[in-house]
């Protein structure tokens, strides 16, 4: 029995290592170690706390899609190294791609491949959580002209459980295309994809997305005239699109920027804002001085421009570069917190990273210049990301070594004083050798944690990912944690996990707004969770405090314990329920 249960706690202990949050940063959580190249990845968060991480992959000689889903405490739900999606053929040259995630937890991907021509063309995958492939074993195929080109397609699920898809349509001059799928991934919008077409000889190109409400999508897109390596008369256009595909605000579209100035290379960037409006940031050469400046626009959900036309100002400091500007909003303050990095007229210096707050107008609040977190060296920035959680802002980047390739993932947070959250002021979310990009971020609105995916040439180019906590800490958070905004249909006490466990476990239960519960007034309940020993002698509580219904994770911490069978007992309202656990040391 004592050989059973050690090894019972080796396999116990290899999976938290391998499974798990890690707190160091020199292994992070491996999502996929094989052979071959991993590219592009994408991340996208479920409501249990938890994640899905897709990217292209060409273990077995040619590109195909894979998928991971992490469950709130980084435990890999499918097979290490990924879920294959499609091994269709692939073109060598690969273009952006994008996933996201519906009410129910379903992965969407949105990708190309040449399956039916040397042209690369457009396709949908719904994925369940448990890994079923609800349209199909070969997805939906988004277009009905397989020979023209099409790339970068995007995808929103909308608020009526459907999904609107928008890519480039590479016909003279270029359009944006769009089609919309009904849950079971039957196109509403024809049997063709509806075609966005620019004025006279206009180019329509960098098409995004996102979800509004009612059923609609507001859409970001790029129009110019010339080449796409020398556009001329450059613009950005918005509009929000009907569950019928009608345009809900000015027709033909409202303009965010007309100025014409801005590099053909350059890829604006779409964010929501959190209350069914949009943030746009972008940046442009429009003084004429060969300095690239970042600007910010915000329209509301019924249309109506928020800053001056052609965007605010984040700097007005005309000397240096400012690249690649990310924002969030947010909304209990209405102020807008906006990032870029810094970089001097020469180039030679290029690693500054510089933020701007807005007031609800479009005013700048932390001076005209903005304000610097980190002063320009020689290091290079990329794949920058702003989240808000709260008035708490997280920013992420990759940050690539002077004279090497090799790579570090930083993070940091901040908030409207403009200082610095945690010790360290910027961290390290992994630091060992290695060339880093396409670094994404998540937060998750519950806890505040963040979740970072990035690719990596560390035992060759593969995929990892790495969480922070809203406290600055890394790995396993403690405490008691929300897990996801839906309300749980009835109460529940799960088994802890691991089981047995070594020092830690962790505990998850649900509270559900239903009969048996009596909240009070202000939507809350008063709940205790409490461990015992087999004696029935109280151990330790681990909550004791009024609950909003929903899904709740809790750290159990048993290193000052002596091995054994232990008791956890769950009390809310009328309903108690209870587990036995097993301590192994």
């Amino acid at each position: 029995m004592k050989n059973f249960f050690l090894i019972v706690l080796l396999l116990t202990a290899t999976a938290v290592v391998n499974a798990q949050w890690t707190s160091n940063v020199n292994v992070n959580t491996i999502i996929t170690d094989t052979t071959g190249d991993k590219a592009v990845p994408k991340i996208a968060p479920t409501s249990d706390g938890g994640c899905y991480i897709s990217w292209f992959d060409n273990r077995g000689g040619s590109y195909a899609v894979y998928l991971q889903r992490l469950d709130a405490n980084g435990v890999r739900q499918f097979p290490m190294n990924g879920l294959l999606i499609s091994g269709n053929p692939q073109s060598s040259s690969l273009v952006d791609w994008d996933m996201t995630v519906d009410a129910g937890n379903n992965a969407i991907l949105a990708f190309t491949d040449t399956r039916n021509s040397s042209s690369i063309n457009p396709f949908a995958y719904k994925i369940s959580p448990a890994g079923t492939f609800l349209w199909g074993a070969n997805g939906v195929t988004l277009t009905d002209s397989s020979a023209v080109y099409q790339a970068n397609p995007k995808v929103a699920a909308t608020t009526d459980g459907n999904y609107v898809f928008c890519w480039i349509y590479a016909s003279t001059p270029r359009k944006i295309a769009m089609q919309k799928l009904n849950s079971s991934g039957v196109p509403q919008w024809g049997s063709a994809p509806v075609k966005l077409s620019g004025a006279g000889a206009e180019n329509l190109d960098w098409p995004a997305l996102i979800k509004s409400d009612s059923g609609s999508v507001i859409m970001l897109w790029s129009g110019y005239t010339g080449t796409f390596i020398s556009p001329q008369n450059y613009k950005l256009y918005t509009q929000k699109f009907s569950p019928a595909n009608t345009r809900l605000w000015t027709s033909p579209q409202d303009t965010v920027y007309n100025l014409g100035r801005v590099n053909g290379f350059y890829t604006p960037r779409l964010f929501p804002d959190g209350v069914n409006g949009a943030l746009y940031c972008w940046r442009d050469d429009r003084n004429s001085l060969n300095i690239q400046g970042a600007y910010a626009q915000r329209f509301n959900s019924a249309g109506v421009r928020q800053f001056q036309m052609n965007g605010a100002v984040c700097s007005d400091v005309t000397t240096n570069h400012h690249f690649d500007p990310a924002g969030t909003y947010v909304p209990s303050s209405g102020e807008t917190y906006v990032f870029w990095s810094d970089a001097n007229s020469g180039q030679t210096q290029v690693g500054g990273l510089n933020g701007q707050r807005f007031n609800s107008t479009g005013v700048p609040q932390w001076t005209t210049a903005g304000k610097t977190f980190k002063a320009i060296d020689n290091n290079q920035f990329n794949s920058l990301n702003v989240l808000a959680k709260d008035t708490s802002i997280i920013v992420s980047f990759n940050e690539t070594q002077y004279g090497s390739t090799n790579g570090i993932e930083k993070i940091m947070k901040t908030g409207p004083s403009g200082v610095f959250h945690w010790t360290g002021n910027i961290l390290a979310a992994s630091n060992i050798t290695g060339s880093k990009s396409r670094l994404g971020m998540v937060t998750r609105q519950t806890d505040g944690m963040s979740i970072l995916a990035w690719q990596e040439s560390r035992n060759g180019v593969n995929i990892f990912a790495q969480n922070v906590n809203f406290n600055g800490t890394f790995g396993p958070p403690t405490g008691i944690i929300g897990t996801g905004n839906t309300i749980p249909e009835k109460f529940s006490l799960s088994q802890n996990y691991p089981n047995p466990f070594n020092p830690s476990t962790k505990i998850i239960f649900e509270i559900p707004s239903a009969e048996g519960w009596q909240p009070k007034a202000d939507g809350v309940g008063f709940v205790t969770l409490k461990v015992y020993d087999v004696t029935g002698r109280e151990v330790q509580t681990l909550v004791n405090d009024n609950l909003q219904p929903g899904t709740y994770d809790v750290t159990f911490d048993g290193s000052k314990l002596t091995s054994g069978v232990y008791i956890y007992k769950l009390q809310a309202g009328n309903y108690s329920a209870s587990r036995k656990m097993l301590l192994i040391k």
